[in-house]
């Protein structure tokens, strides 16, 4: 009895072993999969003094090179509406003023190494503000305007935490 425990544990390890053996196989040979390698994460929090928003974009696993990143920005005051944009980089981020309501519009297109393959890209928008709580906390209040699946939906997150959302993506590029 206690042979075939051990017969079936040695099994069940043996199994969990070679999965991991494959997922791990693609980056021992240096080819990492881009799949998941290029989801991008957007990221919004506020300085530590409290005086802006920092606005981050890059990918969600590790450092991965896009083709195109482009952040348009519409705010309260008209010195934060631009439009930055650049090609062939791993992400980058923008300070946007503490007092300055916002909207923030992010489109990527993945890297690919052949010319063969389609390209990804990958689109969201936001709406961010800041507001003071009743126990004098700062507090960021982010909409989602156009996102269909989130369009009255409010999220309120107390400094120090900040807002993170993956990017979806929306289709493919020739």
């Amino acid at each position: 009895m206690e042979r075939e425990v051990w017969i079936r544990g040695a099994m069940v390890l043996s199994i969990l072993a070679l999965m991991v053996l494959i997922l791990i196989t693609p980056s021992l040979l240096g080819r990492t999969s881009t799949e998941l390698a290029s989801v991008p994460l957007l990221t919004i929090g506020m300085s530590r003094n409290e005086s802006a928003f920092i606005v981050n974009l890059g990918a969600v696993v590790q450092a991965y090179q896009y083709d195109i990143v482009r952040m348009t920005l519409n705010g309260s005051d008209p010195s934060v509406n631009r439009t930055y944009e650049e090609r062939d980089t791993f992400g980058f981020h923008v300070w946007v003023p503490e007092n300055v309501s916002f909207s923030v519009h992010v489109y990527l297109v993945d890297h690919v190494g052949r010319a063969d393959q389609r390209r990804n890209y990958f689109e969201y928008n936001v709406s961010a503000r800041r507001e003071t709580d009743s126990q004098d906390r700062t507090v960021m209040v982010f909409t989602f305007p156009f996102e269909k699946d989130k369009k009255d939906t409010v999220v309120r997150i107390t400094r120090p935490e900040n807002f993170t959302q993956v990017i979806p993506p929306r289709g493919t590029l020739p």
